[in-house]
C-alpha cells in the first residue's frame, strides 16, 4: 500500500445547516442504537411531578405536518414528537447494511425477542389498566357492565330493537323491561350521583341511530365461527374499527362531564379512536413496515369518528397486529398462567413479531414513553401486551365472540379511558406546553442530588426536582428492550445562577445498580460520575474529559398519592416473576441525569486530524478514570465519544458510564459477561470467555471504531458517498458468531488487516477541477495517515512484545469459550477454524492450550498494553496540535 508524507490538514468538510424541526438532526444511523447486549448474569413529593395542564389537553397542535382532509375528532392529547426522524428506507443504516438486509435483522431480533422475551396467558395483565384511584376503579367497573349489558342486549335482539323501544317510549308506551338496561342506567347514574356528577339522560335518538350503526358494521365479527373458515385480514379491519367507535360513543356519553382534580389530562376521561388508514406505514417510521390499526387518544369532548389523515407514532396510543388465524389450535387459551411462547400457535407469534416491530418505532418517536400496551387480533381473538424494558407479558385469549371475552376487553378499553396518565405508559415528568404565543416546547424534571454516600439517593431524602426547558434532541430510544436511553440538551427553566445548557440523559438502568452495596460493584453511572468528578476536582487537567454531574437521581412518580420509585417492578408488580429469567435479574428503574459540557458526536468532526486528536483526550480520560478511581468504561462505541470546541480548539470526552463497572470487580467477577455495542465489543467480550474483562477490551473497541469510521468515513459528506456496496466491516453487525469470525480472522495478521484498510473511505475523483483535486488529493492522505495508526494499534494489542510469543494474535483455547449457536458456513469458514486452532509447543505435536485473549487479560500485561495504545495516539494527536489550526 503507497503511502504519502503524512499531511494534519483538516479537511475542511462542514455540515448542513439544521432543518426546522426540533430533532431533525437526530438520524438513525447510531450503532448504539441498533443492538446492546446485555449481560446475563451467572451469565408526599415536594414538587408536583405527576401530569399535564389542562393546556396540553385541549392541546390545539398547530402541527409541523398538514391533515389532508378536515379534522373530524378534538384537538389530540398528544404532542407533535419530539423525536420526529427522517425516513431511512432508502439510506445506508448505521450498521453498513443496505435497508433490505437491516429488515431482515430487525425481523430476526424480533422473532428472538418473541421467544425469549415474551410471556403469555397472564390474565392478571387487565388488571395494570385499572385506575389506582377507588372512586375512579368503581367508576370503570360500572361503566364497563352498562356498555356490556347494552352490547349483550344488542346481540340478543338484534340491531334495531332498541330504536323501537325509544320510539314507544317517545308514543308515551311502556318499554319492555325485560330486555331494557334500565337498572344498568341507574346503577351508574347513582354513582356518578355520588360524585356530584350530573348524569347523562338515556341516549338520545340519534346517538342511538350512531349505536346502531355502528353495531352494525361489527356485528359480523361477534358472530364469527370456527365454520365461518379463514378470514380475509382486511376484512376484519371495519369491524375492529367500529367496535372501538361504539365503545367511544358510550364513554363520551356517560363520562363526558366527569372531571377529578385539577389536571384533566391524568383525570379527565379521554377517548380511544381507530385511525381510518389500516395497513398503513406511519410517519416517522425509519422502514417500511406497515402497521395495521392504531388507537390515538382524544380528550372526551372530541367528535366520535376515526381520525383521518396520515398516521404518525409520535401520537399513537397503541397499535394492533390482526392476522388471520390459519387454525382452531387454541391450546394456550387454557393453559396455566404465564406460558412461554412454545406454547403459541404461528399465527400468534407472527402476530407478536409484527406488533414488537411497531412497538420500537414507538418508543423512537415518544420522548415520554415508559412502557407500551399493544394489541393483537387473530380472527375473533385479542390479546393485550405490556412492552417494558424487561420484556414482554401478554394477556390470555379474549374471544370477542363470547360474552365473557367481549366484557374482559370492554373493561380494558373503559380502564384505559379512565386511569393515570402514567398507567398508560406515559411520564408524567416529561410534559408538552405552549407559551402565551400558542408556540410549542418540552418541559422534563431532573431529579436534585441528594447528599448521601457516593451521591446516591438515602431512603429518608426528600425528592425534589428541577424543570429544564428541551431545546434539541441527540439520541432517541428506538430498541424495544434495554436502557431506552434518550439524550436532550436543555436549559433550567428557571434560571440557577451561571448555568447554561446541559444535556439531559433519560435511560432505564439496572435497578441493583444503585443500590450503595452491590455484590457485582455496579454503583451506577450516578455513584461513578460523583466519583470521576470528585478525581477532576483534584486532577483539573482532565476537565472537560469526561462529564459534570449537575442534577441526576431516579425517577419517582406520584401513584394514587403517594410517591413510588418508577421501575418495570412498580409498572408490573407482582407480576415481574412472570418476565424472562434474564430480564427479572435486572428488572430496570428509570434514571435521570443533567450533565455538562453539551458534546457534539463524532459524524460531526470535520477531518481525520480532528478524530485523532478527540479520540486520543477520550483515551487519557479513560485511563484517568481507570487509575485513580477503578471504573472500567465496558462500552466504547460511536455515541460515547464526543466533541466540544472552543474557539481554535477541540477536545474530546468519554461519556456514559451506564455499562461501567469497578474494575476489581470486573477481574474477580464469575462466569461470562458480555455489554457493549455489537459491532465496537471486543472478541473476548463478544465470545462470553470466561476470562476478566480489562482495558484491552476497551482498547480493542477503539481499534474497531477506527476502522468502522475508516471505511464509512468521518465527515456527514464522506458517509453520504459511502452508500452501497459490501464492506467486510458489515459483518461486525450482522450477528455475534459473525462478529467474532471476521474480527478473530482480520486481526489475526497484518496482511488480513491489510485487506480491510483497502476499503477505506477514498473520495470520488475530481477531474476537471484542479481545486477539488488538490482537497480529493488531501483527504486520500489524511485516511492513509489513519490506516498507519490502525496498523499500529493492531500492533500495540494482537502483537504486544510484552506477551509470549505463543500467546500473540487471536489464538484462543476452545474450552475457555461458551459454546457458540451453530449457524451457517461461509467460505472461510476453513481459514478461521485454522486460526482458532492452539500453536503447537517445540515438545512434540502436543498443542499447548494457550488463549492469547487470556494472556493480555493478565493485569501487568493489559496494563501495558494499555499504556501503549493511550501512548501511541497522544503521539499523534500532540503533533497535530502542534501542527494544526482548528
Amino acid at each position: 500500500m503507497a503511502r504519502k508524507a503524512k499531511s494534519t490538514k483538516p479537511a475542511g468538510a462542514t455540515s448542513k445547516a439544521p432543518k426546522k424541526r426540533l430533532h431533525s438532526e437526530l438520524e438513525n444511523d447510531d450503532p448504539n442504537q441498533q443492538q446492546t447486549i446485555l449481560p446475563p448474569e451467572p451469565c408526599t413529593p415536594t414538587k408536583q411531578t405527576g401530569g399535564r395542564s389542562g393546556a396540553e389537553v385541549e392541546y390545539s397542535a398547530k402541527k409541523t405536518r398538514k391533515r389532508t382532509s378536515a379534522p373530524t375528532t378534538a384537538p389530540a392529547l398528544r404532542s407533535p414528537g419530539l423525536l420526529s426522524r427522517s425516513s431511512h428506507a432508502n439510506t445506508l443504516s448505521s450498521r453498513g447494511l443496505p435497508p433490505k438486509a437491516q429488515k431482515i435483522i430487525r425481523e430476526n431480533e424480533a422473532d428472538h425477542q418473541v421467544e425469549n422475551m415474551l410471556c403469555a396467558n397472564i390474565p392478571e395483565i387487565l388488571q395494570q389498566a385499572r385506575p389506582h384511584d377507588e372512586a375512579r376503579s368503581e367508576l370503570a367497573v360500572a361503566t364497563s357492565e352498562y356498555i356490556c349489558t347494552d352490547l349483550e342486549w344488542r346481540i340478543s335482539k338484534g340491531p334495531n330493537q332498541r330504536v323501537l323501544r325509544l320510539r314507544k317510549r317517545a308514543k308515551g308506551k311502556q318499554p319492555d323491561t325485560a330486555t331494557s338496561t334500565t337498572n344498568d342506567d341507574s346503577k351508574l347514574a347513582a354513582l356518578l350521583n355520588s360524585m356530584g356528577i350530573a348524569a347523562a339522560n338515556e341516549p338520545s335518538a340519534e346517538l342511538e341511530g350512531k349505536l346502531a350503526a355502528e353495531f352494525s358494521e361489527f356485528q359480523p365479527w361477534v358472530f364469527l365461527s370456527a365454520s365461518s373458515g379463514k378470514q380475509n385480514e382486511r376484512q376484519s379491519y371495519p369491524w375492529i374499527q367500529h367496535f372501538h367507535l361504539y365503545i367511544a360513543h358510550l364513554v363520551r356519553h356517560y363520562l363526558g362531564s366527569v372531571q377529578y382534580g385539577e389536571n384533566p389530562a391524568t383525570a379527565s376521561p379521554r377517548l380511544l379512536l381507530p385511525y381510518k388508514r389500516t395497513d398503513t406505514k406511519y410517519k416517522g417510521s425509519d422502514d417500511d413496515t406497515r402497521a395495521d390499526i392504531g388507537l390515538v387518544s382524544r380528550s372526551v369532548g372530541a367528535n366520535v369518528a376515526m381520525v383521518d389523515g396520515s398516521a404518525y407514532y409520535n401520537e399513537v396510543f397503541a397499535v394492533t397486529e390482526v392476522k388471520a388465524s390459519s387454525g382452531p389450535s387454541r391450546a394456550a387459551s387454557t393453559a396455566d398462567s404465564g406460558i412461554d411462547t412454545s406454547q403459541l400457535d404461528g399465527d400468534t407469534k407472527q402476530a407478536f413479531k409484527q406488533l414488537f416491530l411497531y412497538s420500537r418505532q414507538v418508543f423512537a418517536e415518544q420522548p415520554d414513553r415508559r412502557f407500551m400496551w399493544g394489541i393483537t387480533i387473530c380472527d375473533n381473538h385479542i390479546r393485550a401486551c405490556v412492552l417494558t424494558s424487561s420484556g414482554a407479558l401478554a394477556s390470555h385469549e379474549m374471544d370477542i365472540t363470547t360474552a365473557k371475552g367481549r366484557c374482559d376487553y370492554i373493561q380494558l378499553l373503559v380502564n384505559w379511558c379512565l386511569c393515570d396518565w402514567h398507567q398508560l405508559g406515559f411520564d408524567p415528568s416529561v410534559r408538552y406546553c405552549e407559551d402565551e404565543r400558542g408556540n410549542g416546547y418540552w418541559e422534563i424534571d431532573v431529579p436534585q442530588m441528594a447528599t448521601g454516600d457516593a451521591g446516591m439517593e438515602s431512603a429518608g431524602s426528600r425528592y425534589e426536582t428541577q424543570t429544564y426547558t428541551i431545546t434539541g434532541a441527540r439520541v432517541a430510544a428506538d430498541h424495544l428492550f434495554g436502557r431506552h436511553t434518550r439524550c436532550f440538551v436543555a436549559t433550567p427553566k428557571q434560571s440557577t445562577g451561571n448555568q447554561g445548557e446541559v444535556l439531559i440523559k433519560d435511560s432505564w438502568s439496572y435497578l441493583g445498580r444503585h443500590q450503595i452495596q452491590e455484590r457485582s460493584g455496579e454503583l451506577g453511572e450516578i455513584a461513578f460520575l460523583t466519583k470521576i468528578n470528585q478525581m477532576v476536582d483534584e486532577h483539573p487537567e482532565f476537565a472537560g474529559t469526561v462529564p459534570r454531574l449537575e442534577d441526576g437521581g431516579i425517577v419517582r412518580l406520584d401513584v394514587n398519592g403517594h410517591l413510588a420509585i418508577d421501575s418495570v417492578e412498580t409498572v408490573l408488580g407482582d407480576l415481574c416473576r412472570h418476565l424472562p429469567k434474564h430480564s427479572s435479574d435486572y428488572a430496570y428503574t428509570h434514571v435521570r441525569l443533567a450533565m455538562t459540557p453539551v458534546g457534539t458526536r463524532l459524524r460531526e468532526l470535520r477531518s481525520v486530524a480532528e478524530l485523532v486528536v478527540v479520540i486520543s483526550d477520550a483515551l487519557q480520560a479513560h485511563k484517568a478514570v481507570l487509575d485513580h478511581c477503578q471504573i472500567l468504561h465496558r462500552d466504547i462505541s460511536e455515541n460515547n465519544i464526543m466533541f466540544t470546541r472552543s474557539g481554535n480548539n477541540i477536545h474530546g470526552m468519554l461519556i456514559d458510564f451506564d455499562n461501567a463497572v469497578d474494575a476489581n470487580a470486573a477481574r474477580n467477577r464469575s462466569g461470562p459477561v458480555c455489554t457493549g455495542t455489537l459491532p465496537f465489543m471486543s472478541v473476548n467480550n463478544l465470545r462470553k470467555a470466561k476470562v476478566a474483562r480489562t482495558a484491552v477490551d476497551d482498547m480493542e473497541s477503539i481499534l474497531y471504531l477506527l476502522i468502522w469510521l475508516g471505511v464509512w468515513g468521518i465527515t456527514t459528506e464522506h458517509r453520504k458517498q459511502t452508500r452501497g456496496g459490501h464492506r467486510r466491516v458489515v459483518n461486525w453487525s450482522m450477528d455475534v458468531e459473525t462478529a467474532i469470525d471476521s474480527k478473530q480472522l482480520t486481526m489475526s495478521s497484518k496482511s488480513n488487516l491489510d485487506k480491510l484498510l483497502n476499503e477505506f473511505y477514498t473520495p470520488p475523483m475530481s477531474e476537471l477541477d484542479s481545486t477539488l483535486q488538490a482537497e480529493d488529493d488531501e483527504t486520500i492522505e489524511d485516511y492513509e495517515d489513519l490506516q498507519i495508526i490502525v496498523e499500529e494499534m493492531r500492533e500495540a494489542i494482537f502483537d504486544n512484545p510484552n506477551v509470549p510469543g505463543n500467546a500473540k494474535g487471536t489464538t484462543i483455547r476452545v474450552d475457555n469459550t461458551k459454546a457458540p449457536a451453530k449457524t451457517g458456513r461461509r467460505a472461510n469458514a476453513s481459514v478461521i477454524k485454522q486460526a482458532r486452532r492452539p500453536i503447537a509447543t517445540s515438545k512434540g505435536n502436543k498443542p499447548e492450550p494457550v488463549d492469547s485473549f487470556e494472556e493480555r487479560a493478565k493485569p501487568d500485561i493489559a496494563k501495558k498494553i494499555h499504556e501503549d495504545v493511550v501512548g501511541l495516539l497522544k503521539f499523534y494527536a500532540d503533533r497535530i496540535r502542534s501542527t494544526t489550526a482548528f
